[in-house]
């Protein structure tokens, strides 16, 4: 299991990010970042999603201490996002999708970045459908 504190420490480090930068970047003192780190004070929600946003990972990740210290896929911030903006059935939706079109790149060779922009093509022609605003 591993903690809140434990889970910003990791993936502020593993982007090259010190406390100062990541503060700066979330709107916050480095005192507070500190904090998180340290005394596992818990971020509000607002700075949460700010943390996880900038940090690359999923609110959910950052949250869950049963979750292991694996980063999350691309795909799950894909989702994390949908959810944000659209809610949980869109969500649900857009993960259906992701999980049945997987098997398109079994056995392939297309490189994580290629896999990326399938996913982000993906949601942002669903959302479309759907009459909502794009991915960035």
């Amino acid at each position: 299991m591993s903690t809140l504190a434990e889970k910003i420490v990791k993936t502020r480090k593993s982007k090259g990010l010190t406390q100062d930068a990541l503060a700066e970047l979330c709107g916050v003192t480095k005192r507070t970042v500190a904090s998180y780190e340290t005394d596992g004070r818990i971020p509000h929600s607002g700075t949460l999603k700010k943390l996880a946003s900038v940090l690359g990972v999923t609110v959910t990740y950052l949250t869950d201490e049963s979750a292991d210290l694996e980063l999350p896929k691309p795909e799950d911030l894909y989702i994390e996002n949908i959810r944000n903006l659209y809610g949980l059935d869109i969500a649900a939706e857009v993960e259906e999708l992701y999980t049945k079109s997987v098997s398109l790149f079994a056995g392939g060779k297309l490189d994580q970045e290629a896999k990326d922009r399938y996913f982000l093509a993906l949601t942002n022609a669903y959302i479309a459908c759907k009459g909502g605003k794009e991915q960035k």
